[in-house]
C-alpha cells in the first residue's frame, strides 16, 4: 500500500488589527520555522503574521486538500521572535483565556509595518538562467555590483520605477533576489546622550531658587537626582521625567544637563557586600550558574541593599553570555534604576517602554533581538522581549498592583515570569519590603526561598510612628481633621521650617451631598455611586464617567436648603490646614491636579524648593521622589482603604501606609509618621506603625485561610455587564449552569460592588479553584457563549474583585 503524500505546513497568527480575532491560518511551507514572519495571502491581499507551529501532515490529517493550500511567503528578515517568547504567548492565552492572538499581539514589535523594505541581492552565478540580458538589465546588474551586490528598498523612499521594473524581470530569470526586511532607523550617529552635571551644589540652588519659575526644568533635574554619571537619551529622560525636548534644551544651555560620549557609560564596580547581602548573592548566582529555575523572595526594604544583590547576580549572569530582565512596577519611578544598570552594565542596557517614540522603541527592540542588549529593564511588557537565553529574572517591588494586565491579555506578570524562568532554566528573584501574601506563605511552604536583608545602611533610620484614635475627639465633643498629636508635630516642624506630607486617599473636597432635611443624596444618573463634591469648581461629578453638574443649592426632592457637603477628601484638608496654620504655605497633588497641564511639576518642583510646606495629597504623594527635608507625614484617614469591600483591603492598607510612613526622615533629620484612624487595634495599622511585616503576615494569612482566599485557592472572577439589567442577569444565570461541571466553588451570581458604571449593569460570579488548578475548564464550559448586547469578562487571578 502506498504511503500517502505528506506536505509541510505552518499554522500563521496574524495580529488581531489585521486579521480580527483568533485569526489562524495554515499554509504550505518548506523553511518557516516556529517565531518567523512572514507575509501569507489572506483574502484578496497580502497579511503580515506569525509562525506559532509547524507540522507535517497528509491530506486527512489537514482536513483538506493539498490544492486548497496556499504557499506562506518567505520570512521577513529581522522581524522573527524566538521560539521561547511564542511559547510564552501561547501560556499567557492558555493560562488566562485570551484569544491567542491577542496574546501574540503583546510580544510583537512596535511600529513594524513602517519599518518593512525589499532587499535586493544578486543570486549566486548557478542560479541565474542562461537567458540573455538586454542592455538596460546589464546595466542593472553592474550598479548591483558596484554597490557591493546589495541595495535596499527603504520604507518611504521607493527605488525608480524603471529601476524596479527591471529589478523584477532580473528576478523573473534567477540573476536577482528579492525579500521583505525589518529596516532600521537612519542616524547619522546614535542617539545624543546626556547626564546630569556634576554640579550638586547648582542643580540644588536651580531646585531652589527656580523651581517654582520653571517647575518642568526642575521636576527634570529632581528626578535624575541620583543617576550619578549615568547618562540616559534624550527619549529615555522625556520619558522618565515626563517633559518636552525643549525642556532638555533649557538645561542643556543652563549647563545642567550635559551631553556624554558613548564612552561616558561606565561599568562602575558595586560597593562591597555586607554578609547578608553576600549571601543571598551567592544563592542567586549558585542557580544561574547551574540554571536552576528556582524562585528566591528577597525580602528587604529602603535602604537594606536590594539592588546591590540584583547587580551582582546580573554580572554573573553576564558573564555566561545569558540576558537579564529586569522588571519593575512603574517605569516613571525608575530613573535611578536605569541608571544603576548603565552605570554597571554600559550599553548592553535597553529600555522598553511604550512612552518611547516609535523610533527608539524599534531600535531597542532590535538590539535585544540581536544580543547587542542583554539587559532589559521595563515594566511588564519587557516579560515578552525577543531574548534568546534569560539567565537571570528579576520583578522589584513584586506586592505591586500594576503587575497585573487589566485589559485583555489580563495576565499577571509573576506567573508569566515564572514560566519564563522555567523555560530558560533561569532563577526568578521577587523583591519587596512588603511582600504579597501569597509570596510570603510561598517562601514558608517551600515554593520560594527566601532570603532575608534586614541590616539598614548606617543612614537609613525609620521613622518613628504613632496612631492617634479619631474616636475619641467625637467622644469627647470636639472632632477635627488634626488630632493634637498631629497638629503639634506640624506646628512644631512648620516652625523649625521643615516641611510636612498629608496623605489622604480620597480627592475632591468631600465625598457626597446631602439634605440634611429629608436624607436625598445627590447620585450618579450612570453609575451607581454618589457624586464628588468639588469646591474649586462649585461642581458635583462622578469619578467613575466624569458626569459633572453644578452644586445645588436647593433640594430637588423636598426644596429644602440644608444641602450640605459630607465627609472629607484632599481639597478640604487643603483649607483646613490654610486656615489652621499659621506657617503653612500648602499645595495639593492629586488626579484633579495632576490633569492641569504644568500642575504636576509645579507642585512637586514647588514643593522641592520650599515655596510651599505642607504637600497634601492621595495616593500619589505616597511613593516616587525624595523630599529630604519632610519630617513630618500624616496620615489623615487610614480607614479608607481598610473599608473597601475587597478581601486585599487589609494588606493594601498596610502595603500603603509603610509606604507612606516611609517619605518622612528620608534626609539628615529624623522622621515623624501620625496614623489617625477609628480603627487603632487594626492590625494592619499596629503592624504598619511596629514596621512589623511578619506580624501582619501572622493575623492576615489566617483570615485568607479561614474565608477561602489566596494563597490557599486560585480565583477567577466572572463580570456579566449590559445596559439591560434583565439580560445581564439572565447572563449570569446561564454561565453558572454552565459551569456546573467544574471543579470549582462558585460564589454568586451577585451584583458587583458598584452595580452600575456608565448606564451598564454589573454582575458576577467568583470561582475558587485549588491552588495552581487549571483555568482551561471555565473556558471550555463558556467556549461560544456570547449572549446578544451582554458583555463577558473572565479575570483569572484578579487583582480586586470590585
Amino acid at each position: 500500500m502506498q504511503e500517502a503524500e505528506r506536505r509541510r505546513v505552518v499554522e500563521v497568527a496574524i495580529p488581531p488589527r489585521e486579521g480580527g480575532t483568533d485569526a489562524i491560518y495554515t499554509y504550505a511551507s518548506e523553511e518557516a520555522v516556529v517565531g518567523d514572519a512572514l507575509f501569507v495571502p489572506l483574502g484578496n491581499r497580502d497579511a503580515l503574521g506569525y509562525v506559532v507551529a509547524a507540522h507535517r501532515l497528509d491530506e486527512a490529517e489537514l482536513g483538506f486538500s493539498f490544492s486548497r493550500l496556499k504557499e506562506a511567503g518567505e520570512p521577513v528578515a529581522g522581524l522573527g521572535v524566538p521560539e521561547a517568547i511564542v511559547a510564552v504567548a501561547r501560556f499567557v492565552s492558555e493560562e488566562y483565556l485570551s484569544p491567542f492572538t491577542q496574546s501574540l499581539a503583546v510580544v510583537l514589535p512596535p511600529g513594524v509595518r513602517d519599518r518593512l523594505g525589499v532587499e535586493w541581492t544578486l543570486s549566486p552565478p548557478e542560479q541565474a538562467s542562461s537567458a540573455p540580458l538586454t542592455p538596460a538589465q546589464q546595466e542593472v546588474v553592474r550598479s548591483l555590483q558596484d554597490s557591493g551586490g546589495l541595495w535596499i528598498e527603504r520604507p518611504g523612499r521607493p527605488l525608480p520605477e524603471g529601476s524596479l521594473r527591471l529589478l523584477r524581470l532580473l528576478r523573473a530569470k534567477g540573476v536577482v533576489r528579492a525579500r521583505r526586511v525589518l529596516v532600521p532607523f537612519q542616524e547619522a550617529r546614535k542617539p545624543e546622550q546626556i547626564r546630569l552635571s556634576p554640579d550638586e551644589g547648582a542643580i540644588e540652588a536651580f531646585i531652589r531658587k527656580e523651581g517654582r519659575k520653571k517647575p518642568a526644568q526642575a521636576l527634570t533635574l529632581m528626578t535624575l537626582q541620583g543617576s550619578g554619571s549615568a547618562t540616559f537619551s534624550h527619549a529615555e529622560a522625556k520619558a522618565l521625567c515626563g517633559v518636552t525636548e525643549a525642556t532638555l534644551g533649557a538645561l542643556l544651555k543652563a549647563g545642567l544637563l550635559v551631553r556624554a560620549e558613548d564612552e561616558a557609560f561606565g561599568t562602575r564596580a558595586v560597593p562591597d557586600p555586607n554578609p547578608e547581602q553576600q549571601a543571598a548573592i551567592g544563592a542567586i548566582t549558585g542557580a544561574v550558574r547551574n540554571r536552576r529555575a528556582e524562585r528566591f523572595l528577597l525580602h528587604g526594604g529602603w535602604g537594606r541593599g536590594t539592588t546591590g544583590v540584583y547587580l551582582r547576580a546580573a554580572g554573573a549572569s553576564l558573564r555566561l553570555g545569558r540576558a537579564v530582565l529586569y522588571v519593575v512596577p512603574e517605569f516613571a519611578l525608575t530613573a535611578q534604576v536605569v541608571a544603576q544598570l548603565r552605570d554597571r552594565f554600559g550599553r548592553a542596557v535597553a529600555v522598553l517602554h511604550s512612552d518611547l517614540p516609535p523610533r527608539e522603541r524599534l531600535d531597542n527592540w532590535m538590539r535585544i533581538r540581536s544580543g547587542e542588549a542583554s539587559v532589559v529593564l521595563g515594566p511588564r511588557s519587557a516579560l515578552f522581549a525577543p531574548l534568546n537565553d534569560v539567565g537571570l529574572i528579576v520583578l522589584d517591588e513584586e506586592h505591586e498592583a500594576s503587575y497585573k494586565q487589566e485589559s485583555n491579555p489580563r495576565y499577571h506578570a509573576k506567573r508569566v515570569a515564572t514560566f519564563l524562568a522555567e523555560r530558560f532554566g533561569a532563577p526568578l528573584v521577587l523583591g519587596s519590603a512588603t511582600p504579597s501574601l501569597e509570596s510570603y506563605q510561598e517562601s514558608l511552604d517551600g515554593q520560594l526561598i527566601r532570603l532575608e536583608l534586614r541590616k539598614r545602611a548606617a543612614n537609613a533610620q525609620l521613622p518613628s510612628v504613632q496612631v492617634e484614635d479619631l474616636r475619641v475627639g467625637y467622644q469627647e465633643g470636639h472632632p477635627a481633621i488634626f488630632t493634637p498629636a498631629l497638629a503639634d508635630l506640624m506646628d512644631q516642624a512648620l516652625e523649625r521650617r521643615e516641611q510636612v506630607i498629608l496623605f489622604l486617599n480620597r480627592r475632591a473636597y468631600s465625598s457626597f451631598m446631602l439634605c440634611r432635611s429629608c436624607g436625598h443624596r445627590f447620585m450618579c444618573p450612570h453609575c451607581a455611586v454618589a457624586l464628588s463634591y468639588h469646591r474649586s469648581e462649585n461642581s458635583l461629578r462622578c469619578h467613575h464617567c466624569d458626569h459633572r453638574m453644578r452644586a445645588p443649592d436647593i433640594c430637588p426632592q423636598c426644596g429644602g436648603t440644608k444641602v450640605k457637603p459630607m465627609g472629607m477628601g484632599t481639597e478640604k484638608v487643603e483649607e483646613t490646614v490654610a486656615k489652621l496654620f499659621e506657617h503653612a504655605l500648602v499645595d495639593r497633588l492629586d488626579r484633579d491636579i495632576a490633569r492641569k497641564r504644568g500642575a504636576l511639576e509645579a507642585v512637586l518642583a514647588g514643593f522641592r524648593s520650599g515655596s510651599s510646606n505642607v504637600l497634601v495629597g492621595t495616593q500619589m504623594v505616597a511613593k516616587g521622589l525624595d523630599f529630604p527635608n519632610v519630617t513630618v507625614v500624616g496620615v489623615i484617614l487610614a480607614d479608607i482603604t481598610l473599608n473597601v469591600p475587597d478581601f486585599r483591603a487589609g494588606e493594601r492598607t498596610f502595603q500603603l501606609l509603610s509606604q507612606v510612613a516611609g517619605r518622612a526622615g528620608r534626609g539628615r533629620k529624623p522622621g515623624s509618621v501620625v496614623i489617625q484612624t477609628f480603627n487603632p487595634e487594626n492590625v494592619a495599622v499596629l503592624a504598619a506603625q511596629a514596621h512589623d511585616y511578619e506580624g501582619f503576615f501572622a493575623a492576615a494569612i489566617e483570615h485568607r485561610r479561614d474565608a477561602a482566599y489566596p494563597p490557599f485557592v486560585r480565583l477567577v472572577n466572572i463580570v456579566a455587564s449590559g445596559e439591560d439589567r434583565a439580560a445581564v442577569a439572565r447572563a449570569t444565570t446561564e454561565i453558572k449552569r454552565r459551569l456546573q461541571g467544574v471543579d470549582a466553588m462558585i460564589l454568586g451570581p451577585t451584583d458587583c460592588p458598584i452595580e452600575r458604571i456608565q448606564q451598564r449593569y454589573r454582575r458576577h460570579l467568583l470561582l475558587k479553584l485549588a491552588p495552581n488548578a487549571p483555568a482551561a475548564p471555565i473556558g471550555a464550559a463558556l467556549e461560544g457563549f456570547a449572549p446578544k448586547n451582554v458583555q463577558i469578562t473572565i479575570d483569572v487571578d484578579p487583582n480586586s474583585l470590585m
